[in-house]
């Protein structure tokens, strides 16, 4: 980890990062194929806080370059398209300047996952599965389904467009199995490294309709589970409260110890505002159906707010939203199943979360 509050040092820490590693070499040889795979989640400028900064991104791809190793930048963002996203994001001027490739990952093939797992057949961006390797370059934000989107979560980038809220209409409102399926998709992919943009990152109600947050640090890892595990509890997750980390030792992939180099990690410790989470737990999941209404968060429109581009209409894989003239959008409660996908994707936060009557109430009790 190293201490970075300015872009326009990024460069520089990433560089010593890396080296604490023992430097790019380590991980590149001459002629690897690599993806490096930003987070892109949607056309939004680097100063919004949402995608990982075009500085980063640049640092990386030249050190990838320097070893002669043939990188392709690439992402899978959820429904704008990749060009504005690529331009939006500044990350298309930096392949430009470079020669390298930004391109969207539109080709899927299905993966066998490893024996043992929830998930028997995984469908994943060809390039990220036939790479010789892949780079990780998330951004360090909170998120209103898994509390925090960091090294592991990127990588659900890897499936491809809409079916992410496939995948979301699938496990439901079951946040930790949707947490073994992003175990899963790290644990196939397992990027050699990790380089975790936390300049300024995220809090609040991201991953996109959060607050800009100057962490101040540049993070690398060759593991991106054991990064994760370190830089939560920093921001203010304990693992039992994190959904990923609850899978992950579930598997038995969590770390008892974990050596950190670089800057001291004791002098990073931001009071991070957390999304609030629907503590689903609290009942069985036979009685989901009744939580949807009573313990669960439910989306609103907000419609000062909203400019009708219909996007969390487009999302909805469970066809609970239709809108209406006069950008008045109309939503089935008994259909939806609380994947938040319309709240993630809405550009200009529009899409609000209602709390529940019970977790209002545990709200006044301070229990949650």
């Amino acid at each position: 980890m190293r201490k970075c509050t300015s872009y326009d040092k990024a460069g520089q820490a990433v560089i010593a990062a890396v080296k604490d590693l023992g430097g790019m070499e380590r991980f590149i040889s001459p002629g690897d194929s690599v993806l490096i795979k930003p987070n892109m989640l949607g056309a939004y400028n680097p100063d919004r806080h949402v995608t990982t900064h075009p500085s980063v991104v640049k640092a990386v791809a030249e050190m990838v370059l320097d070893c002669r190793g043939k990188p392709i930048i690439g992402d899978s963002p959820g429904l704008d398209p990749f060009p504005l996203v690529s331009r939006k994001t500044g990350i298309g001027e930096v392949g430009k300047a470079l020669g390298v490739p930004v391109l969207p990952l539109i080709d899927s093939i299905p993966i066998r996952t490893k024996k043992g797992g929830k998930f028997r057949k995984i469908e994943l961006s060809r390039l990220a599965v036939e790479s010789d390797k892949i780079i990780n370059i998330p951004k360090m934000k909170t998120h209103c389904q898994m509390t925090l989107t960091l090294g592991v979560k990127n990588l659900f980038g890897t499936v491809v467009a809409q079916r992410k809220a496939e995948w979301h209409y699938k496990v439901g409102l079951n946040r930790d199995v949707f947490a073994s399926l992003l175990i899963e998709i790290w644990d196939h992919l397992r990027p050699c490294l990790t380089v975790m943009d936390g300049v300024w990152g995220m809090e609040g109600r991201g991953p996109s309709n959060g607050v800009g947050r100057l962490f101040g640090v540049i993070s690398t890892s060759d593991d991106s589970l054991a990064m994760d595990q370190v830089l939560s509890p920093l921001m203010g997750v304990k693992e039992g409260d994190f959904p990923l980390l609850r899978a992950a030792r579930s598997y038995g992939m969590a770390y008892n110890e974990i050596r950190t180099i670089g800057d001291s990690v004791e002098s990073f410790s931001p009071k991070v505002d957390l999304p609030k989470s629907d503590s689903l737990r609290l009942l069985p999941p036979w009685m989901d159906r009744i939580g949807r209404d009573i313990l669960s968060s439910r989306p609103e429109q907000d419609r000062e707010r909203c400019v009708g581009c219909q996007k969390c209409v487009q999302v909805c894989r469970a066809g609970a939203l239709t809108m209406k003239e006069g950008k008045v959008l109309s939503f089935d409660y008994g259909r939806c199943i609380r994947c938040y996908c319309c709240h993630e994707m809405c550009p200009v936060d529009a899409i609000k979360l209602h709390r529940g009557a019970i977790l209002r109430v545990l709200d006044l009790l301070d229990r949650i």
